[in-house]
């Protein structure tokens, strides 16, 4: 698929990226999965590198790449909706959708943060959960990740600790009520 799909409005002054459309139950060589595995490590700890050193601990990012090799996170790319962005056949991030309208797995790669593709990608998950028939999404969002979500319109729920090899991290669970 070249150019945009409806689902990924071009950003102002920005270069044309692409979105791959969703997909539902994906075959194992799905876009997200081909973004993410078998490279997962290297995919999700880039989201956590020295970009913005104070939202995460080295330790927490260690922990919290190593999730990527879990057998979840797989199923996950294979299961739910998913959108990839892609410039040139370089993945840029992705975020998944599961069909009870959890939010998950959304990341962007190191070298293309801070210019709106986290935005673009929840935008696009935003308006295919409408049109999925999705009325309210959740998500837990790390500190890194709470200030996109708030933007977007998502609302605090509660925090959580949760614990991945020793290591400690708070989350935010978010809600966002879909317009109908």
């Amino acid at each position: 698929m070249s150019g945009w799909s409806p689902a990924c409005p071009r950003p102002n002054g920005r270069k044309r990226r692409h979105c791959e459309p969703p997909h539902a139950g994906a075959a194992q060589n799905s876009p997200a999965e081909r973004a993410a595995y078998p490279r997962p490590h290297h995919t999700v700890r880039a989201v956590g590198a020295p970009t913005r050193p104070r939202a995460l601990r080295e330790a927490q990012v260690v922990q919290w790449a190593l999730g990527a090799h879990h057998p979840g996170f797989v199923s996950q790319l294979r299961e739910h909706h998913g959108w990839v962005l892609e410039q040139a056949g370089a993945v840029l991030g992705f975020v998944t959708l599961s069909d009870d309208g959890h939010l998950s797995l959304l990341y962007v790669s190191a070298d293309h943060q801070r210019q709106g593709l986290g935005g673009l990608l929840l935008a696009t998950a935003l308006s295919q959960a409408g049109r999925l028939g999705i009325e309210t999404l959740t998500t837990e969002a790390s500190a890194f990740s709470y200030g996109l979500f708030l933007r977007y319109g998502f609302e605090l729920t509660g925090l959580e600790s949760v614990e991945r090899g020793g290591v400690s991290f708070i989350r935010y669970r978010l809600h966002c009520r879909l317009p109908s």
